[in-house]
């Protein structure tokens, strides 16, 4: 959330820059931190969360065990004692690495499927990317909550776009859920109909659809 407080910083100092019209998009992820930034940052006079996924919530979810959480929290405390006595680093990832390790899993959920699509193959993957983290520095990530607060903090313009299809990253309920929490007085929530998650990242008549909302909210609130 630093990030988008830091390129507000950097976007007053320009001089073709109307510091009372900055607005902020983010999608997926970004979404749900770009939540997070706007709540505290009122230099952002009106926020786009676009199939916006509490990052929190989906690491608390796990494995949707009812206690999932706390296990992975355990695990995370048991594998930092490990590293502590000098064993090496625990790497995961976000997602499976190839097609083919996501169907030996038997993972069919859509989501997954269109995670593994973009960002395994040339359509979304970059060297910048390489799908992997360290698992022992997970805690903090368990304890945060994208949407913490919306009901007092988040009053600018909100416009929610979400996809229509359900899937386990979150972002089709999380899209109302950040709807109906937000103060903002001047809010819109949109469903681009039939999209699932990933449509809005790069599926064109999808994005088109959004961005007949975006525009125009964009233009009528800053």
């Amino acid at each position: 959330m630093e990030d988008f407080r830091c390129a507000v910083d950097h976007l007053v100092t320009l001089d073709y820059v109307d510091e009372d019209r900055i607005g902020c998009l983010g999608v997926c992820g970004g979404g749900g931190y770009a939540v997070s930034a706007t709540m505290t940052e009122h230099r952002i006079k009106a926020l786009v969360a676009v199939v916006a996924a509490n990052y929190g919530r989906l690491m608390r979810e796990g494995d949707l065990s009812a206690g999932a959480a706390i296990a992975t929290l355990e695990a995370i405390g048991a594998q930092r004692t490990a590293e502590a006595r000098g064993a090496d680093p625990v790497i995961t990832t976000y997602i499976p690495t190839s097609e083919e390790e996501r169907k030996k899993a038997g993972i069919d959920d859509v989501d997954v499927v269109e995670a593994v699509d973009y960002y395994t193959t040339p359509r979304g993957q970059h060297p910048n990317s390489p799908d992997k983290l360290r698992f022992s520095g997970l805690a903090a990530a368990v304890g945060f909550d994208a949407f913490h607060l919306a009901e007092r903090l988040l009053t600018q313009p909100l416009l929610v776009v979400g996809c229509d299809t359900p899937g386990s990253f979150g972002s089709h309920r999380d899209a109302y859920e950040i709807f109906d929490r937000a103060a903002s007085e001047k809010k819109e929530l949109f469903i681009v109909p039939d999209s699932t998650h990933y449509d809005l990242y790069d599926g064109s008549k999808y994005v088109d659809q959004a961005f007949e909302k975006i525009t125009p909210f964009f233009a009528g609130n800053l």
